[in-house]
């Protein structure tokens, strides 16, 4: 249609031409006054990114369930739906907090935090209004609580909400949060969207709302077209609160799984932004010449093998009976010894730094000893000794194991999530590393919707219906409402505690005491006291094995501008401010 209009236009096609070059000349400017050290001013930004009409690929591996951040801890759902989302704050690429939808950060200085801190006052920007023109209040807030505490609602990120005892609306801007004890995280209360009471529904029904699918937005983009498998399109929220923004008219998520096929994309032209690259930046980067790179800073994505210690298929998602074999801490620090890590980080995942603990960045950045380091001859004897004994094909069998029945073979199912090559990368190591040492490990993988799905969807790894699941994870600025949802004992998932973090079954009055120091106090250096403490207690115990952290980041195109990579927010984080520069 655009060449067609050329055709019987020509005189607009060589106003085109000139456009083009003084765009050119522009961006030539830009590029220089950068080199030079100096900031591009906003007006030689918009002359340089200005068309008609914008739009950005970006390349997914695979198709999120829900946009309702609420509903689904799987890492693809945050990448898509941030796209569409406005919390009261964010986090920025430096590590700060700053406000979207409030009109500033509440603290003791300026009167929004009480001085007992059970109480935070939240101010709204006015003038605020949902895609569909209504405004947004102070009452969405608290019906976003009100929904997200539903005992129904099948929420899986709630953790902290159960802290507020009650939310007051003075009036359409004002929230004043009333909590049983502190948080310490108020700031991030409400970071993963405002829900619309207007445009949603029951929330018994979230699970069943419409709106997970295409929601009412107050962030940048909302979605026009989601066509199963394919694509999800995102046109320009006309009530984005910030005027002028985004500068990019359309978002298109390709839900590509082959990797090959991703990079061609890329180095085409085709896309202009890729999540999760398998290769590392120096290959990268040669794959796709000069259309695109690989962005990246330190990251926070954690990979670690989580054990059941449980029995698992028994219809009791509680921490007893022990697992068989995990149940055994022998076992487990076994297969601690079993791994070869520096092997993994450097020919199975290279790129990836060394990961002993959760808490391996920030500002609780932990700096812990591997207990158990790579010894195949300390794994062997430990096996050994808790009743394993190697059987006709080497794997071993049960001769007075703790747990499991005599001649129960030493196999074990690994469950991690498709579409990711590193991860397979690294299934097919641990196998056979596993297997050196007489332990039996069969892989299983599932789509991240289901692996990181809801108790109420039958997840294994919430009904505890698991041997070992390997994937990663990350803790967020503030981390105690994380690090207690996911290892007090309290947090055991259940038909009664559907939301329950703790995966692995692990009971350590110990680490509840921890938890509990940590989040008593606003005392920086308490709290990481606590979580170091912590932190060894997981490496000793080992409800899991941490191998690697990944850097953080994402291939983009060389015409995209304005994008900053962020290691606590996702893709989408700062999709405003995404521009296009033309060819």
């Amino acid at each position: 249609m655009a060449v067609a209009k050329l055709h019987r236009q020509m005189p607009q096609r060589i106003m085109n031409i000139f456009k083009t070059f003084i765009q050119h000349c522009c961006l030539l400017l830009v590029l220089t006054a950068a080199a030079c050290g100096t900031s591009p001013t906003p007006e030689a930004v918009t002359a340089v990114t200005e068309t008609d009409s914008t739009e950005v690929v970006l390349i997914i591996p695979e198709e999120p369930s829900t946009l309702n951040r609420y509903l689904a801890i799987a890492p693809i759902v945050s990448q898509v739906a941030d796209a569409t989302l406005a919390g009261l704050a964010t986090v920025d690429e430096e590590g700060e907090f700053i406000p979207v939808l409030a009109a500033e950060l509440p603290t003791l200085d300026n009167g929004g935090v009480a001085s007992d801190y059970l109480t935070v006052t939240w101010k709204l920007r006015p003038g605020l209004q949902w895609s569909d023109g209504q405004p947004l209040t102070a009452d969405d807030v608290k019906f976003t609580w009100e929904a997200v505490t539903h005992p129904d609602s099948g929420a899986v990120l709630a953790a902290g909400f159960e802290l507020i005892d009650a939310i007051t609306t003075p009036d359409a801007l004002t929230v004043v949060i009333h909590y049983k004890a502190m948080n310490q995280a108020y700031r991030q209360q409400f970071m993963h969207g405002i829900l619309p009471r207007h445009a949603t529904g029951a929330p018994g029904d979230m699970l069943q709302w419409p709106w997970n699918r295409q929601p009412v937005s107050a962030g940048p983009f909302i979605v026009s077209e989601w066509l199963e498998g394919d694509s999800i399109v995102m046109v320009r929220n006309p009530h984005y609160y910030l005027a002028g923004q985004p500068y990019v008219d359309r978002l298109v998520f390709r839900i590509v799984p082959d990797p090959g096929v991703q990079i061609s994309l890329m180095a085409q032209g085709d896309a202009q932004v890729q999540l999760w690259p398998a290769e590392v930046k120096q290959i990268y980067d040669q794959q796709t010449g000069d259309a695109a790179a690989l962005q990246q800073v330190p990251g926070r994505w954690n990979m670690a093998l989580r054990f059941n210690l449980s029995r698992p298929f028994d219809d009791d998602p509680g921490p007893q009976p022990p697992h068989p074999i995990l149940g055994d801490l022998r076992v487990r620090q076994a297969i601690a010894h079993a791994v070869d890590y520096m092997t993994i980080r450097r020919a199975i995942n290279p790129g990836t730094a060394s990961a002993i603990s959760p808490f391996t960045y920030g500002w609780y950045k932990c700096s812990l000893p591997r207990p158990y380091r790579y010894d195949p001859d300390a794994a062997r004897r430990l096996l050994t000794a808790a009743g394993w004994v190697e059987g006709e094909d080497g794997i071993r069998i049960a001769k007075g194991a703790l747990y499991a029945e005599e001649e129960t073979r030493l196999s074990l199912q690994m469950e991690g999530y498709t579409y990711f090559q590193p991860l397979q990368k690294l299934e097919e190591a641990l196998v056979e590393q596993l297997r050196a040492v007489g332990i039996e490990v069969t892989i299983k993988n599932d789509d991240r919707a289901v692996i990181f799905g809801s108790y109420a969807d039958g997840s294994p790894r919430m009904t505890g219906d698991f041997d070992m699941l390997l994937y990663d994870s990350n803790l967020p600025i503030d981390p105690q409402a994380t690090v207690a949802h996911t290892f007090h004992s309290s947090a055991i998932p259940s038909a009664e505690n559907m939301i329950g973090g703790n995966i692995f079954r692990w009971v350590n009055p110990a680490a509840d005491a921890a938890i509990e120091v940590a989040g008593s106090t606003l005392d920086i250096a308490a709290r990481r006291a606590a979580y170091c403490e912590l932190g060894k207690l997981i490496t000793t115990e080992l409800p899991q094995l941490h191998l690697f952290l990944f850097r953080e980041g994402y291939g983009a195109s060389a015409r995209l501008y304005g994008n900053k990579v962020n290691m606590w927010g996702s893709v989408t984080w700062d999709v405003q401010n995404w521009r296009l520069i033309n060819e």
